[in-house]
């Protein structure tokens, strides 16, 4: 019996466990700002695939990549890419369910009544309703901005391809395995 009471007291110790920190951020991030989790996730993937992208592209070429010295780059080019990608952000943070719309593969109406509404979610939820094929076009170029300018940014990094390409393999796993410990999301 006591073994028994001993087993049952553990399980209600698991069971009133309360979330770590790292729980509590993601779990807010994904509820109360699904726009964000999914711009996450996007970026954490966009990290990985750069870097394989890389890596193969040169084997394909036949370049060395231990070879390769490390790139110059003039101080314009990284601000250009920063340019894009905060541009890329601004247009997907303005709709709050467009980039969580891509990733999902599904539309997702506010649910929020329409006279609660302010000037900015009225406009993108009629958008979406008038011309949903013009708000899916208008959620890929907000997309494809931001990637554009992350990509620039992963590329400007001034060390040698091979260990850039493998930081930010590294990188994006990490931060995708940090979310929930799983890697479902590629």
């Amino acid at each position: 019996m006591n073994a028994n009471n001993n087993l049952e007291s553990s399980v209600s110790q698991i069971q009133e466990k309360q979330p770590s920190i790292r729980e509590r951020f993601f779990n807010k991030l994904k509820t109360e700002h699904p726009n964000l989790h999914a711009l996450y996730v996007t970026t954490n993937v966009i990290l990985i695939w750069s870097g394989f992208i890389l890596i193969f592209d040169s084997w394909a070429q036949g370049t060395n990549l231990m070879a390769e010295p490390t790139p110059e780059i003039a101080i314009q080019v990284p601000i250009r890419h920063f340019c894009l990608l905060l541009l890329g952000l601004a247009m997907l943070l303005l709709d709050d369910l467009s980039l969580y719309d891509l990733v999902m593969m599904r539309k997702t109406h506010s649910e929020k009544n329409p006279e609660e509404m302010d000037l900015r979610e009225k406009f993108f939820h009629n958008f979406k309703i008038q011309y949903p094929n013009l708000a899916t076009i208008y959620t890929l170029m907000g997309v494809i901005i931001t990637w554009s300018g992350l990509w620039g940014l992963t590329w400007d990094i001034p060390v040698q391809p091979l260990w850039r390409s493998l930081l930010t393999i590294l990188i994006g796993f990490l931060l995708l395995y940090l979310d929930d410990f799983r890697l479902d999301e590629i």
